[in-house]
């Protein structure tokens, strides 16, 4: 290039966009390990519990140095928050995508029990890590998770109750059922269900769980069943 010459706009150009598609490259390779740490914390805190478990553990799982984690994670603290955080808007849009397929709230509750068994049938670490933190009690959720994870859980119990408001409407469900607490016993009864099974059987597929719960679901917004529209 000719002294005081600025080059050509397209190489300009091309080198802007070189540079960028290395850092979204690089971007991409610190994303996959920060996820692959978490995938690997799960598994740690659910054999662990979070008090138990120690970053150390949790680099040896993952075949870090501990030092690596700590490049990632500032904490064990934070490292937990984040193996949580990043599962509720997954968990959350699975459940309102199935109930949505739903036509009617008959059916709408059927698709969420099946979801939330498939769901945590195949991410057991992660309800393991539920089980030890919370004891399956609902009410501890903001005390251990913190107040955008229950924001989300109350959010999610807000739409389950506009659907039993909907079928009591239908004619569907018993016309003397408290909306609110009937979500809150549907909640109820797959968390306690989920919670007792991994418990007694860590290595039974939730699935088995859906036929039991269905009929106890049944029973409590119906009575004698889920009447079909």
């Amino acid at each position: 290039m000719i002294e005081g010459q600025f080059p050509e706009p397209d190489a300009m150009a091309k080198r802007a966009t070189a540079k960028l598609e290395t850092a979204s490259r690089k971007d991409q390779a610190l994303q996959w390990r920060r996820d692959y740490v978490l995938d690997c914390a799960e598994r740690v805190f659910a054999r662990k519990g979070f008090h138990e478990a120690t970053m150390q553990e949790i680099a040896t799982e993952a075949e870090y140095a501990t030092g690596t984690l700590y490049g990632f994670f500032d904490s064990k603290d934070a490292l937990y928050a984040a193996a949580i955080e990043r599962r509720v808007p997954e968990i959350d849009r699975t459940f309102r995508e199935a109930m949505g397929r739903g036509e009617t709230p008959r059916e709408k509750i059927e698709n969420f029990m099946e979801a939330f068994f498939d769901y945590f049938n195949g991410h057991k670490d992660l309800f393991q890590i539920y089980v030890n933190v919370t004891g399956g009690l609902h009410w501890t959720i903001k005390a251990e998770f913190g107040e955008e994870i229950f924001r989300t859980h109350h959010a999610f119990l807000d739409s389950l109750e506009a659907i039993v408001r909907d079928g009591v409407e239908a004619g569907q469900f018993r016309g003397s059922l408290d909306a609110r607490l009937a979500a809150v016993g549907v909640s109820g009864v797959l968390m306690g269900a989920a919670t007792d099974w991994v418990m007694r059987s860590p290595d039974a597929p939730f699935t088995e769980l859906l036929s039991p719960t269905q009929e106890l679901v049944r029973a409590l917004l119906s009575g004698a069943g889920l009447e079909s529209t």
